[in-house]
């Protein structure tokens, strides 16, 4: 995703307060005469990690078109239907389509919003089920030690803000805060079976790839790894997806795997004996500048430089 974006947003008195407010909360009312707010939002289209400090006190009626998960500093009462409670004490969610009524009181919320559509993707990879859809069942996490996890992982996200315009690290972040967030807040269905699906989606890609580090140095294909640990093609395909951190999928798993080796057999061998382009072809690299590429991305050097050291 290429729409990154990192902004900030500060208003110094009320009619400013309010008017910006309104724009991107629905219904606010400032309740004081003074009133000052400050934002920064990262983010792209599928997530957006915002800290909004509110230095006033205020009613905010919003209803959510995305998922929208917070936490606070003491100051933000809040409620939904029939649910109530504050920010402060315990994390909460609010779903698409639900109407929040929020009274900020001088205090700093952190919320982490996420694209419906893209969560929803997200949760059938990780626990390989085409139909689920995302609805959560209440307003809270599902118990304390799930709650710390997430706020951890929140806590995390927020160091690599700095890192963030990079899209493979944004989408580490935001895939990282989708798995936390969908474990630690309770998907209306069993979870036993969506922790089946996810251990066995796990299990699949761990046996996947040693089964490829171990046979790397054979012509061996995605396929050949797929039949190997009992599974489809596609089947691999999504525990890829589901577990990948350094790739998402097992062709570029493939790769990296011969790259690596590759990369250990320009370190052993003799200069005088043999050539860049002998050790690419043995590792499955037909074209020797397509390897070259590879190569300096991984490296940061080029392999004729490895090789005659």
């Amino acid at each position: 995703m290429n729409d990154f974006f990192d902004t900030h947003v500060r208003t110094v008195d009320v009619p400013g307060t309010v008017a910006w407010l309104q724009a991107h909360y629905g219904r606010v009312d400032v309740l004081a005469e003074r009133a000052s707010f400050k934002e920064h939002a990262v983010g792209d289209e599928a997530f957006a990690l915002r800290r909004l400090t509110w230095n006033c006190r205020a009613e905010v009626i919003y209803e959510a078109d995305r998922f929208f998960f917070a936490t606070s500093t003491p100051g933000y009462r809040w409620r939904i239907g029939s649910w109530e409670g504050d920010y402060s004490v315990e994390p909460g969610v609010v779903q698409p389509g639900h109407e929040l009524i929020g009274r900020p009181d001088d205090t700093e919320i952190q919320l982490l919003a996420f694209d419906a559509a893209w969560l929803t993707e997200t949760a059938r990879t990780i626990y390989g089920d085409d139909s689920l859809e995302v609805r959560f069942d209440g307003v809270g996490p599902v118990s304390r030690r799930l709650r710390d996890y997430w706020l951890q992982t929140v806590r995390w996200s927020l160091t690599q803000v700095p890192v963030m315009a990079e899209p493979l690290a944004r989408a580490h972040v935001r895939r990282s805060l989708a798995s936390a967030t969908l474990e630690a807040f309770p998907l209306i269905g069993d979870p036993r079976e969506r922790r089946a699906s996810a251990i066995e989606q796990a299990s699949v890609y761990s046996a996947a790839t040693a089964w490829i580090d171990d046979h790397v140095s054979l012509p061996i294909t995605v396929d050949d790894a797929a039949r190997a640990v009992g599974t489809s093609e596609a089947g691999l395909r999504r525990a890829f997806q589901a577990n990948g951190q350094l790739t998402s999928n097992p062709d570029d798993y493939l790769t990296a795997a011969r790259l690596s080796a590759a990369h250990a057999d320009l370190v052993d061998s003799d200069p005088g004996a043999t050539t860049v382009a002998a050790i690419a072809s043995r590792w499955g690299f037909l074209d020797a500048d397509v390897f070259a590429r590879a190569y300096r991305e991984a490296y940061r050097v080029a392999p004729a430089r490895t090789l005659d050291r």
